[in-house]
Order: structure tokens, then sequence, then C-alpha cells
């Protein structure tokens, strides 16, 4: 995985890469910026099998970040902006994190009480002037971008530590090895429906969902759009100024927008892809989208422990015609061994009800 990310950072150079507010980052610029923060955390001593965290706003430096603890080994663990300080003390504990990195003009209180709450939590890394830790953005300044290179890690080496939902307990730290992240990869880049002008719009944590879609988009050359704060109004202004082809939603994210006035006044026409899914869509309120808008939905389906790619619902799928298709999550994604078993293990009748197993590569390690 880490081979290619720096092969999608390396090829496109000036070309736009990032675009947030007022700031424009090219390719190249943030190829140099990853390599700075690399050499930024292993002068902190971080490197392959180091655990950090990361809890920010959406801005420019979390994908740099992300990029550069990927590229150092690190093991990555993102805490959700608007979890609670127990919540996030929890990860920190479970996962054995080292660093946190913080956004310190939003988070700088957060991380004050959790380097008093989690004793194990050594480095505190901030996206800014900061009180509480070490100003991370003043210290990556200090090296010159050097070439990217791909750490010694193989494919079961863990890549990150994600945490389940909590639906039946405590939330689990699931380990995902680069197996997984570069079979996922693999499928999203071979499957999914992406527009061949790439211009996407995040709406979501960078630091969650639409990182999943970091390697995907620059391996196309394509450009992220991010807001910083989710709203209506702005995703509609930002897919008309920018002529966005292509974004992400959660679904209640997408009833907001069919309820807006907006929903029809013309600046959806650029759209050619939504992708969907993290929770249950309602088919009343997809039917709705799909009159407004046309078959641009793309749904995938996944599970904590099996990410992003267990299935999918291509576009010409979200059929009007057929509307029983559209409490569907979808037919298995290629390479996906799925079935559908009962209480004692044994695959289920067709039509009837069951558990939805898989095995394989994108299976965690644990």
């Amino acid at each position: 995985m880490p081979h290619l990310l720096i092969e999608g950072l390396n090829r496109y150079n000036d070309q736009p890469c990032l675009f947030l507010g007022d700031k424009v980052a090219s390719y190249r610029e943030v190829r140099e910026s990853t390599s700075q923060l690399v050499q930024a955390l292993q002068s902190k001593g971080l490197g392959v099998g180091s655990r950090i965290a990361v809890i920010s706003a959406n801005r420019p430096e979390v994908l740099s970040n992300i990029a550069a603890m990927q590229i150092a080994g690190c093991i990555g663990t993102p805490l959700h902006p608007l979890g609670s300080l127990d919540d996030h003390a929890y990860v920190l504990e479970a996962a054995e994190i080292d660093t946190l990195v913080y956004d310190s003009s939003v988070f700088e209180e957060v991380a004050a009480a959790l380097k008093q709450k989690v004793p194990g939590l050594k480095n505190l890394l901030a996206f800014g002037p900061t009180e509480v830790g070490e100003d991370y953005l003043a210290l990556a300044a200090g090296f010159e971008p050097q070439p990217l290179v791909a750490p010694d890690v193989g494919p079961e080496d863990v890549a990150s530590i994600n945490f389940t939902g909590g639906t039946t307990g405590k939330p689990k730290g699931v380990m995902s090895p680069y197996r997984v992240t570069a079979y996922m990869t693999q499928i999203q880049m071979a499957e999914w429906e992406f527009p061949e002008e790439l211009r996407m719009l995040i709406a979501t944590p960078l630091s969650h969902a639409a990182a999943a879609f970091f390697i995907p988009v620059l391996q196309q050359g394509g450009a992220f759009y991010v807001m910083q704060g989710f709203s209506p109004d702005e995703f509609f202004d930002m897919v008309a100024e920018h002529r966005i082809t292509c974004t992400m939603l959660v679904p209640v994210m997408l009833y907001f927008l069919l309820d807006s006035p907006r929903a029809t006044d013309g600046s959806m026409t650029s759209m050619e892809t939504i992708f969907y899914g993290a929770s249950p869509m309602s088919p009343t309120r997809l039917v709705e989208g799909i009159e407004k808008w046309g078959q641009i939905f793309y749904q995938f389906f996944g599970q904590s422990e099996c990410p992003m790619v267990i299935s999918n619902m291509r576009r010409k799928e979200h059929d009007l015609s057929k509307p029983e298709r559209l409490s569907s999550c979808g037919r298995p994604s290629p390479w996906i061994h799925m079935a559908l078993l009962d209480a004692e293990g044994n695959e289920v009748p067709q039509g009837e009800p069951g558990e939805i197993c898989v095995r394989g590569p994108l299976v965690m390690k644990g």
C-alpha cells in the first residue's frame, strides 16, 4: 500500500490535488509536505509499528499526515471529532496508542485532558501552535523534502486499528494489516464507478471514511475539494462552482440535501457518482434522490472487520422499475467469498434471512 501511495503522489506533480477554502495544493506540494512530516515523525523515534491516533477538523495537513504515517510504517487510529473524552481515552488505552496528532485550533483542551487521563501517551504533536504538546508543522518545516521511500513492511504487518461501533458491548479494536488495505484498494480501482474527470467533494471527516478514497483518487489524478463542515447550502455551492463530479455521503447527509429547497435548482448537473454507505439507506429517500438527480448513486457495503467492499450496487442497478432492489446492499464484489449463514454456520436457502459472513484476504487480522 505505501508503494501505491508513493506512486500516486509522484505521478502528477503540478496537477491540483487538494482544494480547501482558498488554499490549493498540487500533487508536488502534498508529496513534499508528506516527506517533511515523515521526517518529523522519524525525528521523534516513530516508525514501523508506532501507534498514532489522530483527531482533527478537516484541514490540508490531515491527508499529508495520513500519507506520512503510512510511509513511515506507523499504525494509525482515527478518533472521531464528535466522540466524548471517555470514548477517546478508551480507544487510546485499548489500542496502546503512544502518540496523539491533533488539531490544536479545535482540540487543544481535549489533548490536554487525554495527556492527563492516558498514562501511555508519550508524544503529543499538534497541527499548529500549542501549549500542551509540540508544534508538528513547525517541526516538519525544519526538514528539506526528500524522495519518498516505502517502509519495510509485509502483508501481515498491521497498518491500522479501527474501532467497531460497539453495538454488542464496548467498541473493539480491529487490526487491519496491509493485506486488507491493498485488497480493498484493488477492488475499488477495478469495480467502483469513478468519473473520468475526477473532482471529488469530501463532506465527511478526512480521517475516517473519506480517507478510504485517498489512494484510488490519487492513482487516477483526481482532485479533492474539502468541506470544513457539512451544510446543504455550502455543499450545493461547491458542487456548482467547481463542477464536482463525485462525492461520498452517509444517508443522513443525503436526507438533508434532499430536503433542501436547492435540491432541484440545477446545482447537481455535473455530479456523476454519489457513493453512499456506512449506515442503512431508506429506500423511500433513495427513490426521491434518483427521481431528482438520476441514476448517479453507487452503494458500497462493508464492516469494520472487513471494510468497504464486501458488496456494491452499481449506478445502473438503482432502477426505479425494480424498487425491491433499493433495500438491498447490492451484489458481492469480485474476488469476495460471501455467504448468508444461519446460527449453526450453514448457508440459508435463497430468500431466507441470514448473517452476512465473509472469508478471504479482506478480513481483519484480529
